[in-house]
């Protein structure tokens, strides 16, 4: 489960999140919409502690943080081995191979053997449609199939949340469904998925769960059933766009 309590997120005079309250449960698949600029991305990044407000609290893969505190290192780094994050821009490492991207984390951080780490590497590239891919550099792949390669990766750490920026954002028609078959394959093993996008028709292909942003606040929250029934006019306008 995932909770986000009371959370306020800005700099200087920008208010980027005000009185954030949402809560995901164990194995749905959270998808936050919104314009540019409402504040999805932050939302997702604070998950990750990639981004630390000053006021509110999180609990997430069994961890509760209190922002109104000083976080240790150590357990930001006990998180990100729970709660892996996949970017819109992949941020593959271009100087290492497939296989050198996917086996890192595991044999570095939890010191898994290294013989092993290529055999689940393996299957996970099997999984993901990359098999013979593994030498490959990340530059000589398509977008697409950079994606699933960072997919993997996060995988790799068997997380218990997997958080998604954009992740079909350059991608055509075709690649997008595919990502949206992957995250749908994952929402049946327990892993619980937040993912930001601005396409509603990805969204409607995997959502459990919706919140709707405008501004830095929820203006809409509900199952997936909000597609066809709406209950605000802001997110009804949105869906008509």
């Amino acid at each position: 489960m995932i909770e986000l309590k009371n959370i306020e997120y800005g700099y200087g005079n920008h208010i980027v999140l005000k009185n954030i309250n949402l809560m995901a449960k164990k194995g749905s698949v959270l998808v936050l919409l919104g314009p540019s600029g409402a504040g999805k991305s932050s939302l997702v990044r604070i998950m990750n502690l990639l981004e630390k407000p000053k006021v509110g609290g999180l609990s997430i893969a069994g961890f509760d943080f209190d922002f109104t505190k000083k976080i240790a290192d150590d357990d930001i780094r006990a998180l990100r081995q729970k709660v892996g994050m996949v970017f819109q821009q992949y941020h593959l490492w271009p100087h290492k191979t497939v296989m050198e991207n996917l086996i890192y984390a595991p044999t570095q951080l939890n010191k898994m053997a290294k013989a092993e780490a290529i055999a689940q590497a393996d299957k996970m590239l099997d999984r993901l449609k990359l098999s013979g891919l593994g030498n490959r550099f990340p530059l000589k792949l398509s977008g697409g199939q950079q994606q699933r390669v960072a997919i993997a990766r996060a995988l790799m750490m068997s997380p218990e949340v997997l958080l998604f920026d954009e992740p079909t954002a350059a991608l055509d028609p075709e690649i997008t469904s595919q990502v949206a078959e992957i995250i749908n394959e994952l929402s049946t093993t327990g892993i619980t998925q937040v993912v930001v996008t601005h396409d509603v028709d990805f969204a409607k292909k995997i959502a459990t769960d919706i919140v709707y942003l405008e501004n830095g606040q929820t203006v809409e929250v509900g199952s997936r059933d909000h597609f066809d029934n709406p209950v605000t006019q802001e997110f009804k306008d949105y869906l008509s766009h």
